[in-house]
This record gives C-alpha cells, structure tokens and sequence, in this order.
C-alpha cells in the first residue's frame, strides 16, 4: 500500500498531504489532460486543447499525483454531489489506487459513520502539526470520515468567506483541530473515531443546539483551544493531564466563562464523562 511519511492513502481521520499534480495524466475518454486543478472540492479538468471536462466524465479517469519524488494513480470511480449540501459547491468522488504488490484498484478513504467510502481535494497542503497551508499549484485528498472534510461539509469552507466577509479559512483550520480535540495545536489528537459531539460558532453557520448529557467543552482558534472546561475522553486525556502538555491552554471550568472567550472561532459541547453520562448522542 503506498505511503507518504506517517500517512496511507488509506487515511480515514487525516488527509493525504502534500499532494502535487503530476502531468499528463490520461482521461477516461482517452484525451490527454492539460492542466488539473482544485476549485473548492471539485477536480477542473482540462484537456489539451482547453475543453473543461464535465464531473461525471471523469469516471473512470487515472489521474498521476505526487509530491515531487513518489507518484501515484488515482482512478476516479464514481462523482456525486454531497447530499448534505443541496447547494452543489461539494462534490465527492469514490478513488481508487493501485496496489503496487496486486496490482488490483482498491478504495482510498475507509468508510465514514454513514458508509460512505468517498473524499474530495482540497487547495493548500497539510504539515505533520496540523497547520492548512495555502498553494497556488498542491492539493490534499480527505475523506468524509476525516476531520478536514467533515469540517467542510459543516460550511466551513476555506475557500469562501461568510455572509460579512470574514474568510473562513481560519474557522476551517479551528474546526480541524476541535473535530480530532488537538488541544494543544500540535497535530495530536485525543478523542476517538464516533465521539459525539455539537459543533457551533458565532456566524450562525452550524447552530447550537441543547443535547441531554452534553456540556460545553472549548473554545476553538486556529491555533488550538483557548480554554477547556472539561477534556472529551478523560481515559485518552484528563484536565491534569491537560495543564501537562500544553499549559498555555486556559482550564475554565466555569463553562460561561469559557464560552465567551473573545477570539473563538469555534465552540462545542461534549459528554462530559466525569459526570458518568450514558447517553450516546449521534456523532458528526
């Protein structure tokens, strides 16, 4: 199975990172590409002579990617637009690549809560802290059950500002990190896949909402959080353990507090476990 670093194109919570267009790459159709970007979610393909390739002509097209060193096949398999947003700016694409020991094509994204087994790209690549840089020419692929798209398909989409022309790239970036509960902003996550939680923000983009046995966690940045009123998971990490690794991250255990935070971004309420809660909301 190929791998770039500490990451497998079979990455479920993190994208791949650092992926670059490699050209040509041959389309379904048999024309050669031209030229390959990302708009928002969405592969633009087109050919040779300028002609922009329709979505569903892309099924069955084999599009090389690499980093500079290594590349890799990417078959595209089947385009839909993501039911969650009726609006169209999402696609989602089933991609496959090749096993270099079988040969045979094989699904890059496991499957999410929903069964879903597709991811987009992304603009912008991704450091081994969890930083979103932005470029001009190298993209990432992340698949629905990771942070990065979810956090897309819940509005916060980097490439677009909000309705009074904040750039949600740093609401993005914010919505990473609470999503894989990386405290400390350094790429570390602790929680674990299925944790349910409710996610909010003072935009008006994803809505608070009052769920029995939920409480308020964080407050988010893009750096990480500004202050936690109580850890998601306290067997994968307690507020002690907390003060330990990242003692620059306020513990506000008066939730208010915490929740009024100037410079959030985003917010978020989760079981708090102490409490020996037992409900089981859904999870994003």
């Amino acid at each position: 199975m190929p791998r770039r670093g500490n990451y497998t194109l079979v990455a479920i919570a993190t994208a791949i990172f650092g992926i670059a267009a490699a050209f040509p790459a041959e389309a379904g159709s048999g024309e050669m590409i031209g030229s390959i970007s990302v708009i928002g979610t969405r592969f633009e393909v087109a050919t040779e002579d300028g002609r922009i390739v329709p979505q569903n002509d892309l099924v069955g097209a084999v599009l090389t990617i690499g980093d500079g060193r290594d590349q890799v096949p990417l078959r595209i398999d089947a385009v839909e637009t993501d039911p969650r947003n009726p609006d169209g700016a999402i696609m989602l694409y089933s991609m496959s690549s090749r096993d270099a020991a079988t040969g045979e094509w094989r699904n890059i994204c496991e499957a999410d809560i929903e069964g879903r087994r597709m991811g987009f790209p992304l603009a912008g690549t991704w450091t081994q802290d969890g930083r979103h840089l932005p470029s001009g020419t190298a993209f990432s692929i992340t698949c629905t059950g990771g942070a990065q798209a979810k956090c897309v398909r819940f509005g916060y989409r980097p490439w677009q500002r909000s309705a009074d022309g904040t750039s949600l790239w740093d609401h993005h970036q914010a919505c990473t990190r609470m999503i894989r509960a990386d405290y400390c902003g350094d790429g570390v996550g602790h929680t674990r896949n299925g944790t349910p939680i409710v996610v909010y923000d003072r935009k008006g983009i994803q809505q608070d909402e009052a769920v029995p046995d939920m409480s308020f966690e964080a407050a988010w940045d893009a750096g990480g959080a500004l202050c936690v009123s109580h850890t998601r998971i306290p067997d994968v990490l307690t507020m002690e353990g907390l003060a330990r690794i990242c003692p620059d991250v306020r513990r506000q255990e008066r939730p208010a507090a915490c929740e009024s935070r100037a410079g959030a971004l985003i917010l978020n309420r989760s079981i708090d476990l102490r409490r020996g809660s037992r409900r089981q909301p859904t999870a994003p």
